[in-house]
Order: structure tokens, then sequence, then C-alpha cells
């Protein structure tokens, strides 16, 4: 045992103990041999012999018998130790002695003992094929088993026995230390590894009667007891309290503190201190007691080294993470939690405490402008003096502050705040001073329970949360709450999103066929093409709502060149019933400007065979005088093919007069907003009135939308509208019902 003053610290080896003096008294080695014989007068003759054996100092024959297959199977379960056993062949049946050896070696799983197997009868089991078959030592006819042969069997294969039991420990203690470095190994929190670590150090020790305990101390203040960590055994129950001296007997307290002071492993007859630092990472350090009830030996203190080393780098790697972990959950401009923080603290939320919380974001007005008018630090004192006042007037509700983005902070708090009308309002404007300057905070609110998300991951929340901010709706509101009632309307509208993908795919969407009708001869004159959607159970959305679905999910224009190949078709069957009519259609901007687009549409015209002259595309007069010069020059192109253009929606936009007249556009739509109760209404007379005498001076033909009366219908006549559309007319139609539609009004 190594001597306190012995004691050398040495970083890469923790473990250090003195090697056994040859003073020290060796303690007796006992072999055991197991005879097992049905002839009891051989029997006996073998022990004799056995007996008369000489053997050298401080070692000791421990002979043990048997007389049957089955008394040997009890024996050998009972001594695991047994170095030999000598095996009659033929016992209760021919080869009983042959099938222990198959018990033994398969059975048992006893690889170390040597069988050496007798035989008086070698005609029943002939040495070769016994050799060759079965994992066995020795075989002799009893006949010429005489006492030197015998001395010689023994003593040979005694040391076989302990070269081998050698190996095999070293093997066995190898595998225990390799399964503790792999247990401690994957323990992530100092608790787990520390308990790891005293479990793995108790099944290394054979620890019985002892225990250990491993606690945590400050490296920049020796004078603080350390606080345990874990414990077990004689220890157990200190966990979480101040290890004092009190707490240990007299020679633990002497042994600890040399290992304390000294910075040092330290060892006593009966207690190990072992002294592990961090300071490469932190200032902690790691002090692990045990006590042994049995003595270490030569075996033992070859693994406690290996193991020791796993465990003074297992620290380490600990303290390493913990740091890492401390530096990706802190902003460290502003010294607290961060967005992965808050992100955590949710994601690691049950339902209860989701039903409990609400997610706050403070959102700072004219940041960006703040930022550069005052700079970085100006900017950093604000979010720390908001930070305060949060903190302040949300205490009784438990407030948890991280920074969600660069310009709002996010707030974990009880859903019954904000109940306090005073209090929201104490939020959105802030005073406090900078450097001597008193300053006024404009803030924005956005309140989000966190029950309305239990299906939805942190990250997510963050991104509605963003969404909701950036909305042009809200950029007024300083208070916004989000509801259960978002969160529904937006499931949906994802739900809405794949159904409509998958509609688009499977050629689902329809075109809704709605006439235009020549004013004064009441004769059809064409058909303005409209998407619709009917889902699985037979309800329909509406084409608002899905032509900014297929927008936002990037599929405008996968659904604008389907419902050009519907029209396509349509026009095909019109023909061939006698109709020829040509079809208004729609495209988004993005297929405007697409050359793609255009190339399609000129393709499947070629490949249809259709005349361009039955199809007109109508444009809205945003969509024609936004990004003007390139929507022109597309525009241009699509006429070029002979397609009739329209200016869908006139007198909604902002439109110059300048740009509507270079357009290349045949037909002016007037919007249903202004046909809509058009005789008891002046402003919108007025404004059919101007349309009119513009499109007189520019050549223009109108058609009116949305004339749904005889009123509305003889007022435009008289106004000298001469194209009209509506349920005046007729609603949109489906192909099938269209044509009908068109024979009877033919009738």
């Amino acid at each position: 045992m190594l001597s306190k003053g012995e004691v050398k610290r040495d970083s890469n080896v923790p473990f250090e103990f003195k090697e056994n003096t040859p003073e020290q008294t060796q303690s007796l080695k006992t072999w055991k041999i197991l005879t097992v014989e049905d002839d009891l007068n051989y029997q006996q003759a073998l022990l004799n012999g056995l007996n008369a054996i000489p053997l050298g100092n401080n070692e000791a024959l421990e002979l043990l018998t048997a007389n049957s297959v089955s008394e040997a199977s009890s024996v050998l379960s009972r001594h695991k130790d047994i170095a030999i056993v000598f095996l009659d062949v033929v016992m209760e049946e021919d080869d009983s002695g042959l099938r222990l050896v198959n018990t033994i070696r398969h059975v048992l799983g006893n690889n170390d003992i040597r069988i050496v197997l007798l035989t008086g009868q070698p005609s029943f089991a002939p040495e070769p094929q016994v050799m060759e078959s079965l994992d066995i030592d020795e075989y002799w006819n009893k006949s010429d088993l005489t006492v030197d042969k015998l001395k010689s069997i023994v003593s040979s294969h005694l040391r076989t026995y302990q070269y081998i039991s050698q190996i095999s420990n070293a093997k066995q203690g190898l595998q225990l230390v390799l399964d503790a470095a792999r247990s401690i190994n994957s323990k992530h929190d100092i608790r787990a590894f520390s308990q790891a670590v005293l479990d793995e150090i108790s099944k290394i020790l054979r620890l019985s009667q002892g225990g250990g305990v491993l606690c945590v101390g400050d490296g920049s203040d020796l004078n603080k007891q350390p606080k345990v960590i874990t414990s077990n055994g004689c220890f157990r129950g200190l966990d979480g309290k101040e290890l004092t001296l009190d707490l240990l007997s007299d020679e633990a307290q002497q042994c600890y503190t040399q290992a304390r002071i000294t910075q040092e492993h330290a060892f006593s007859e009966h207690y190990s201190v072992f002294y592990f630092d961090t300071c490469e990472v932190d200032i902690h350090h790691y002090i692990t007691i045990v006590k042994s009830d049995v003595p270490i030996d030569e075996h033992n203190v070859f693994l406690l080294k290996v193991f020791s080393e796993n465990v003074s780098t297992g620290f380490s790697n600990i303290a390493l993470m913990n740091r890492l972990t401390e530096l990706a959950y802190t902003d460290v401009t502003l010294n607290i939690p961060n967005r992965n923080w808050l992100q955590r603290e949710i994601d690691n939320m049950n339902k209860y405490e989701q039903a409990e919380t609400q997610l706050v974001v403070f959102e700072i007005l004219q940041f960006d402008e703040k930022s550069f008018r005052f700079g970085h630090d100006f900017c950093k004192k604000t979010h720390l003096k908001m930070r305060e006042n949060i903190l302040q007037k949300l205490a009784p509700y438990h407030p948890r502050i991280a920074l969600f983005k660069s310009d709002s902070l996010g707030v974990l708090v009880s859903s019954h705040a904000f109940e306090d009308e005073s209090m929201v309002d104490s939020l959105k404007r802030q005073s406090f001073e900078i450097d001597g300057v008193k300053q006024f905070l404009d803030v924005r609110i956005l309140v989000m329970q966190l029950i309305a998300f239990v299906d939805h991951n942190a990250e997510q929340i963050f991104n509605l949360a963003e969404s909701t901010l950036n909305d042009e709706s809200t950029q007024r509101a300083q208070l916004l709450y989000y509801t259960l009632e978002n969160t529904k309307a937006i499931t949906r509208r994802y739900e809405l999103m794949q159904e409509l993908r998958t509609a688009i795919r499977n050629k689902e969407l329809q075109v809704a066929l709605q006439p235009k009708v020549n004013l004064i001869t009441n004769e059809v004159i064409g058909f303005e093409a409209l998407a619709r959607w009917q889902r699985n159970d037979g309800s329909f959305v509406s084409p608002d709502e899905f032509i900014d679905l297929a927008e936002t999910a990037g599929l405008i224009s996968e659904l604008d060149k389907l419902i050009f190949d519907k029209i396509m078709q349509s026009i095909q069957q019109f023909a061939d019933q006698g109709f020829s009519l040509p079809i208004a259609f729609n495209a988004s901007t993005f297929d405007l400007l697409s050359e793609d687009y255009f190339v399609e549409i000129a393709a499947r015209i070629e490949e249809y065979g259709i005349s361009p002259s039955l199809l007109e595309l109508e444009v809205t007069e945003t969509q024609a005088i936004f990004n003007y010069e390139k929507i022109n020059a597309c525009l241009c192109r699509f006429a070029g093919l002979g397609i009739k253009i329209s200016i869908d929606d006139f007198g909604t936009g902002y439109s110059s007069l300048a740009h509507v007249s270079e357009i290349p556009a045949q037909n002016i739509k007037i919007d249903r907003c202004f046909v809509s109760n058009i005789q008891d209404s002046r402003s919108n007379q007025h404004i059919i009135e101007m349309i009119m005498l513009l499109a007189e001076k520019f050549g223009f033909e109108v058609t009116a939308e949305g004339i749904e009366t005889e009123a509305e219908y003889a007022w435009l006549v008289e106004a000298g509208c001469s194209v009209g559309q509506g349920y005046y007319y007729a609603k949109p139609m489906f192909y099938d019902d269209a044509l009908q539609w068109l024979k009877g009004r033919s009738n």
C-alpha cells in the first residue's frame, strides 16, 4: 500500500499504487482436485497417491470426490475453481465419463479446468478417437498410472491451470474495465456520470460492505466545502449535501484532507481518495472517496489504473460539454439565454406545462433605424433595460426570458399573465435611462398560448410567430393574440396545400365556363374559364383560396398549365358539337414572365390544332402595370401568336393611361364592383361613363362583369356597353351543362 508521503500526482496516470513488499505474508494457495470414480477402491488409491505429492511453500491440495456423473455435476457446479479432474470413462454407462466432459466444456462453460481421462477398458473408448473429438488434456489406462506419473501429471497441469486462470482473469478483468468505460462514457450529465463511476468502481473492487461518495468543489475557493453529487453503500443519503468533515471517520478525514491540500490522490488502510480537476475547461474539481472492505491486490491495481484514465477523461469531457452547452444556449453579447435555449425549454414541456404557459414576443419597433443611428452598444443596453422592465412587471408570473431575434425578446410566462390591461399598456411603451438620458421604447407584443400548439415543435411555433409579426395585416397592431383558431386555420391551410398538390398531380381540378353575351343581339360570343376544385368530400374550395395556396406552394405553373389543357379540350368538344366559341383564360404574373410558359402555350396550340383566335388571355390591371415593360413585352409575344388580350378588373388598379394605351389589348372588362346596384349609385355610374369614353378614345371593346338584374343590364346597354356576363345570363357551368345551355339558347 502506498504511504501518504509517497503520493506523486501524474496527470496521465491518476492512480499510483506501491508494489507488494517481500516481507508481506503470502496467503496459503489451495489447489482443488476432483476424482470421479465408481470404483471406490481405485478412488481411494488415487487419493492416497495425490496426498503423497509434495507441493511448494504455502500450497495445499483440496481433494473432492464423486462416484457418479450426477454427483460430479453437482460438485462442479458448486466449485468453479477446480484445477484438475480425474475422470473415469466407464461408470453407470459405457460413455458416462465422455458425456461429463461435454457437460463441463459446453454446459458449465468451464474451459480452464484440466481433464484427465482414466479407463480400465481401453477398447470402449479408443484413445485417438477420444482425443480428437473431446477437449481433454490426457488419457491414461488405470494400470499404467504409477505414483511418479501421477506426480508429473498433477505438477504439469497445476502450472497449466495457473497460467490459463491468469489469462482468463485478465481477460475478464479487461472486459470488466471495457464495460465500465462504456458505461460511464455513455453518460452525458455529471450526475449520471458520477453515479456510473461509483457503481463501476464498486464492481471492480467487488465492494459488499463499503461504499463511495463523489462530490464537486470550486477550485477557486478551497475553503468552500464540496457538494455531494452522488453516493452509494455506506455513504448513501449524502446526495445534495455539503461534504463536511463531521460526516467522515477520522481515517477518512485525514485521507480526504490530504487529497484536497495536495490536489493529488491519497490512500490509507481502508480509504482511497481520488482527485480529478477540470482546470483546463472550468474551475471545478471532483473528489471520489471509496471505502474498501477487501484488500486491493495487484490485479485490481492494474484495472483501476486503466479505468482511472477513462474517469479523468470523462470528467474533462463532461466539463467541456457543459461549456459548449453554455455557449450553445447563451447569447454571449447580452449574456442571456438565446433562441436555442428557448426552443429546448418549449420542446421539453409536457402537455400540462404547455397548457399553463404562453410564449410572448416583445418586438422593438424601428429597431433597424435605432441600430443605425445609435449603434450596437446602445441596442445592447436597450435589450437589457427592456429585459429588466419585463422581469419586474411579470415577476408574479415567473417569466423566463431569452433573445428571440436581434430585435425581440421571447418570454415564457404563465398563461394567466396579460389579463391586466394596464400592465399590457406599460409594456407596449417603455421608458428607462441609458447613459443618463431618458429613452422611450415602443414595443409590439405577440401573445401565443402554447396550448394551441400541442402538435407542433418549438421551431414551428417560432416560424408562426415570425410569420404573424411579418404579416402586412398585423403591422399596425401593437398587441397581437395568436389563438387556437389561428392554429386551426393554418393547419387547414397546410392540409389543403397537400390535397391541392395531389389534386393537380391527378388532374382533378375542373373548368367552369361562364358565357359572354352580346348585350344588343343577345348572342353568345364566348366563355370565360374559371378554375374549380371540388374535394373528395364534395365541398368546393374557393378559387381565391386555392390559387393563393398554389402560389405559396410553388404550384401555380402546374395549375395554370392544367387549366389551359382543360380549356383546349373544351374548345375541341364545342367544335365537335358545332360551336366555335373563344374561351378566355387567366395566367399568373409568374407564368407571364416565364419563357417556359410561353413555349408551353405555343406547343399546346400546335398540338391541339386549334386557332389562337379562339383563345383570350385575361390579365388584371394590376398585373399589366406591375413591372410594366417586361409584362408588356410578354403580352406582345402572346398577341403575336394570334391570342386576344383583355385587361380584367379595369378601374380597380392605379394604372397610367399612357401604359394602358400601349398594352396590346383589344378588350377591357369593367369590374363587378362598379356594376353592382349601378342604377342607384351615382359614383359607379360616373366611373363606368368615364371607362366608356376611354374605351371609345383608344378603340377598346368593353365587357361588363357581374350583371345580375334587368336594371343593371338596361343601364349598361343605355351606356353603350356591348358585351356582358353574369348571373343575369348564366352562372359558371361545367362543360356538359354549358353545352346543354348553348343548345337550349340555339333552339
